[in-house]
């Protein structure tokens, strides 16, 4: 990809120089395509709460932007990130999640052990090409963190651990690996991927969509982001008043979407984005809760309305935005001070254009 190709080739050097991407940054599927590469292989994506890995057999299926791959719990209570394409001729083995002996391919019902290994194939005596060791579901490179089960792709990218430290810092107090899910949210959004972390990463937008609600609790024009990293970004939300309390979202690059409360007893939300294509995804918002309220109807249906209600101020603002970007007389424009997680999310994106990875 040529500079006048690369949508990243002009991130500014300093936050008060920072301006919006370019429009075929999100519309363009020659870009999407490079950062299928570039952004999501090199890089580091959720692909379970290990919370809903608990049992040996537990599994959950995910789509890490055009890549299926299941995590797994086997019986000795590993876990594992797999392939599921099934190595006869690409069916997935596995859709969803659930609890299983094993993983059934239900093309020609080849069955795989959680750990990936090929455990039989039906009628492949005559194939002299076939080798049941070199048939195992390929293994991905995993790491938990912070209560996430993370894939690396391509194998090569710097150990999550050592560069989100910072962050798991910073979010230690709140104590995320102790949260469960408490029930998810599925939204279609006709938008880039890329606007949804733009939208997530500024509470600057409070005085609009938000005016009633957020805007109420958490000024927008009080938010900071914290951290100038090109691997993460905080953004604290402090309350309007001390009886009002503060919450802190925070990005872990390409695209881990968290939201944690601060309090007693702290909510969480994981934006899930899946499915992803140039100019759309599936969105699974996760509510995350601490066991005991997670096991309390009236509470989870009460954090479900407040998600959604959010949320759904956010879908006309994310489409409209989508709508802008792709015209023709669109022109990226000069950031705020209060957008610069955006400004750390531009240069995390150049320097995965500019290297070819995410280390």
């Amino acid at each position: 990809m040529t500079p006048t190709q690369n949508p990243y080739a002009a991130v500014a050097d300093s936050l008060q120089s920072a301006r919006a991407l370019p429009g075929p940054a999100y519309v363009d599927p020659a870009v999407f395509a490079e950062e299928r590469q570039r952004v999501f292989a090199a890089g580091w994506l959720p692909v379970a709460r290990v919370s809903d890995l608990a049992a040996p057999g537990d599994y959950r299926s995910a789509d890490l932007a055009g890549t299926p791959v299941v995590a797994t719990r086997d019986k000795a209570g590993d876990l594992h990130v797999l392939s599921r394409a099934c190595r006869h001729r690409g069916m997935p083995v596995v859709q969803g999640a659930g609890n299983a002996a094993s993983l059934n391919c239900p093309y020609h019902l080849w069955r795989y052990g959680l750990d990936g290994r090929l455990l039989s194939a039906p009628a492949m005596d005559q194939s002299t090409a076939f080798d049941v060791e070199a048939c195992a579901l390929p293994a991905v490179r995993h790491e938990v963190w912070g209560g996430w089960l993370f894939a690396n792709l391509d194998g090569a990218a710097l150990p999550l651990a050592e560069a989100l430290a910072p962050l798991a810092e910073r979010l230690a107090p709140l104590n995320p690996d102790r949260l469960v899910t408490a029930g998810v949210l599925t939204y279609e959004s006709p938008w880039n991927w890329k606007v949804m972390v733009e939208n997530f990463l500024e509470s600057y937008h409070h005085i609009g969509p938000h005016a009633a609600s957020l805007q109420q609790t958490n000024p927008g024009l009080s938010t900071r982001a914290t951290s100038d990293s090109d691997r993460f970004s905080i953004l604290e939300n402090p309350g309007a008043s001390d009886d009002i309390g503060s919450f802190v979202v925070a990005v872990a690059f390409p695209a881990t979407l968290m939201f944690f409360t601060e309090g007693v007893a702290p909510f969480g939300v994981w934006y899930e984005l899946c499915d992803i294509g140039p100019t759309r995804f599936t969105l699974n918002i996760h509510m995350l809760a601490p066991p005991e309220l997670a096991a309390v109807p009236e509470i989870v249906a009460e954090f479900r309305d407040q998600v959604a209600a959010v949320h759904g101020e956010d879908i006309p603002v994310c489409e409209g935005v989508q709508r802008g970007v792709s015209g023709d007389l669109y022109t990226p424009g000069p950031l705020s001070h209060l957008e610069a997680g955006l400004w750390a999310f531009h240069r995390h994106l150049a320097a995965c254009f500019n290297s070819g990875s995410s280390t």
